[in-house]
């Protein structure tokens, strides 16, 4: 062009920030301010939306200067910016200072605040504009139907805004609102009423089809998910990503391998497989979840392009089959396709050799340094996983430094050293670890508490284990559960104190738990207590009735006593109950052959 003007450079910024090169939009823009070029609306209403919160109050101070902010177009594009940085109190301001609202631009403040899943304001917002009788569309109830069912404490007001929207008149006419309306009852596992909402839409419409599928598949309804998947390909209408996730989800949660190789299959047949990363990742970790790492690692192995989420889901099903090393592995595929680990990556790999029967020394150093040079030094899921694997790898030390350089650990942390602790015998050291997390205002979680009295346990400290006890019973989120009183039981009775040991174990939910009677047994071997003992020893016969190996022990517990008649009798029940499960073959072999 022989001569640039501001038109031909606000078409440059829009076309960059079109196709999302926001970098070289604001190049051209600094360059036109820079030449001496006065913006238009125009030009700020398209710049806008390539800024950050820094860029964008300067810009705002620009177009204060320049006189502009009154112009609706700017303002507009005001509004959507203080939301995407996510300051909805300066964009409301802006908004309710404007002396002509239109619909486009309450819309604009609505899908901001829906975004930000602020369900009250945006509820607000909504009754206001009715209330200033400014007319709103089917966008409008839209974002107010998506806000009530992202967040479960305003599905009711979602229910009261289908009233609203039917009185107007917009459902079933207005297609998108009705599809929110299947995704508001699919919510609330109100699927009658979704089901009603999804017939009052034309089966032509694929966005209602693939909604129920994905939201029943979410809800654990999967046998209902799958009927509308078969009804949904008998209309000739094409599944999305959506369903497939769902559907995989579903599987995984449930456990139910042969629906996810069947909607596997499916997937397959359509194309999705390989076509988009998310379903691949659904895959992975469907698969991963009901224990068929091989079918992880032949779903992995087979894409063509790896991707993050892949890699990380990979990962994270190496652990739940416990196949720690395969973990490594894939870091290793990561590092030669030029894919970078991000923190979840590193956080995975880490709890997969602090969790492997040996861990790898090396392996953490090695880990240890791409924390460092990818600057994840300071995030708390990546620094308790190190503490963990040192302190497995039997670098307790390490595990020290690497607490100690933390200037705010979080509970996880704080419950990776306890544990670390407890494993050592340094029980002292994680009460006292205990004792200052709960200084700083944290509250432990329940396995915090585990972690802290099995540290009790380990070094005999009797009355800071009953201060932990007590301190969880006070909780009101959380109460002790079996493993709580059975570590406190061990610790009770291997010190002599059997009868509050006892007194513990009478009461649920410990009575039908078969390890803590073992250790109250042996305890009350060890300091004599015969009464005991044998009280003990009929509540395990109970509870454990049918366990040939528990009356087994209960019958050598009677005979170390001297009770040869009770060791007897049980031990002759046992004998019995082992003859029961053995089996014998019925097939006839021929010795002559």
């Amino acid at each position: 062009m022989a001569v640039w003007d501001v038109v031909s450079l606000n078409r440059m910024i829009t076309g960059f920030i079109r196709d999302g090169i926001s970098n070289r939009a604001l190049v051209v823009y600094k360059w036109m301010v820079a030449s001496g070029f006065r913006e238009t609306p125009h030009t700020f209403s398209a710049i806008l939306g390539a800024c950050n919160s820094c860029e964008g109050l300067q810009l705002h101070g620009r177009i204060l200067a320049l006189g502009l902010c009154s112009n609706p177009f700017v303002r507009s594009a005001l509004v959507n910016l203080y939301m995407h940085v996510e300051m909805p109190c300066a964009a409301l301001l802006l908004y309710n200072e404007m002396p002509l609202q239109s619909t486009v631009m309450s819309n604009v403040v609505l899908g901001g605040l829906c975004n930000l899943k602020l369900a009250e304001d945006l509820l607000w917002s909504l009754l206001d504009m009715r209330r200033r009788g400014l007319e709103l569309n089917g966008l409008s109830y839209c974002y107010a139907m998506k806000v009530c069912y992202q967040d479960e404490e305003w599905l009711e007001q979602g229910r009261q805004l289908h009233g609203v929207v039917l009185k107007a008149g917009w459902v079933p006419s207005n297609i998108f609102l009705s599809n929110s309306l299947v995704d508001l009852y699919s919510a609330t596992g109100d699927l009658v009423d979704a089901k009603n909402s999804l017939d009052a839409i034309p089966s032509e419409d694929v966005i209602s089809w693939n909604s129920i599928v994905s939201v029943c598949a979410s809800k654990g309804r999967i046998k209902e998910a799958t009927d509308y998947l078969r009804q949904m390909l008998w209309h000739g209408k094409m599944p999305s990503v959506r369903s497939f996730v769902g559907l995989f989800a579903s599987s995984g949660q449930t456990g139910d391998l042969r629906v996810g190789v069947q909607m596997h299959g499916i997937a397959l047949k359509l194309g999705f497989s390989w076509s988009s990363a998310h379903v691949q990742t659904a895959l992975i970790d469907m698969y991963g979840k009901c224990c068929s790492f091989d079918c992880s690692l032949a779903v992995f192995n087979e894409i063509p392009s790896l991707a993050l989420e892949c890699c990380n889901s990979t990962i994270t099903s190496s652990i739940r089959s416990k196949v720690f090393h395969s973990s490594l592995e894939v870091l290793y595929c990561m590092t030669v396709e030029g894919v970078m680990p991000d923190n979840v990556t590193l956080s995975a790999t880490l709890k997969a050799i602090s969790l492997s029967a040996s861990p790898s020394l090396i392996s953490c150093q090695m880990l240890h340094s791409w924390v460092f040079k990818l600057g994840f030094e300071t995030d708390m899921a990546v620094c308790s996983s190190l503490i963990s694997a040192y302190a497995r790898a039997g670098q307790v030390n390490s595990s020290h430094l690497i607490f100690e350089s933390l200037r705010d650990p979080n509970v996880v942390c704080f419950t990776s050293m306890i544990s670390t602790c407890a494993r050592y015998g340094d029980g002292a050291k994680g009460v006292e670890l205990f004792n200052e997390m709960v200084s700083r205002g944290l509250k432990p979680d329940d396995v915090t508490f585990l972690c802290a009295i099995s540290g009790c346990d380990q070094a005999g400290l009797i009355e800071e284990g009953r201060l932990v006890i007590e301190l969880m019973r006070a909780t009101r989120e959380l109460g002790p559960d079996e493993r709580h009183f059975a570590c406190m039981v061990n610790l009770l009775g291997r010190d002599g104190f059997v009868e509050e040991a006892m007194r513990m174990m009478e009461h649920l939910p410990l009575r039908h738990y078969t390890k803590a009677w073992s250790s109250l047994i042996q305890s009350c071997k060890s300091h004599g207590e015969n009464a005991l003992g044998k009280r003990a020893a009929h509540m395990l016969i109970d509870v454990g009735r049918k366990d040939a190996a528990t009356n087994l022990q209960v019958s050598k517990y009677f005979y170390e006593i001297g009770d040869g008649e009770n060791a007897s009798r049980i031990k002759a029940m046992a004998s019995g109950q082992q003859a029961k499960e053995s089996g014998h073959s019925s097939v006839e072999i021929s010795h002559g052959i």
